[in-house]
C-alpha cells in the first residue's frame, strides 16, 4: 500500500476574509472537485466546519452569525 501525502491548503473565508489552514489529500481533493462523490465520504477525515468550508468559502464562525446554532423545537 502507497501512502498518499498530505498537502496544506490555506482556505478563505469570504464572509471574514480569516485563512484557515487545513491538510488534504490533493487526490481526494481533486476525486471531489471532479463531482467524485460526496465530500463526507472523500474528505472524511477533514470536520464538518472544514468541509463547510470548501463548500460555501464560509468559516465556523460566520455560519452560526448568518444561521444562528442549533435550536431546541418548541413542542407546542
Amino acid at each position: 500500500m502507497v501512502a498518499q501525502i498530505m498537502r496544506m491548503y490555506g482556505v478563505k473565508c469570504e464572509k471574514c476574509g480569516r485563512i484557515f489552514s487545513m491538510f488534504i489529500h490533493p487526490k481526494d481533493l481533486k476525486k471531489w472537485q471532479k463531482g467524485g462523490g460526496y465530500i463526507q465520504d472523500i474528505l472524511h477525515y477533514l470536520s464538518p466546519a472544514e468541509r463547510e468550508l470548501l463548500i460555501s468559502a464560509t468559516c465556523n464562525d460566520c455560519w452560526s452569525v448568518m444561521f444562528g446554532g442549533e435550536e431546541e423545537e418548541d413542542n407546542v
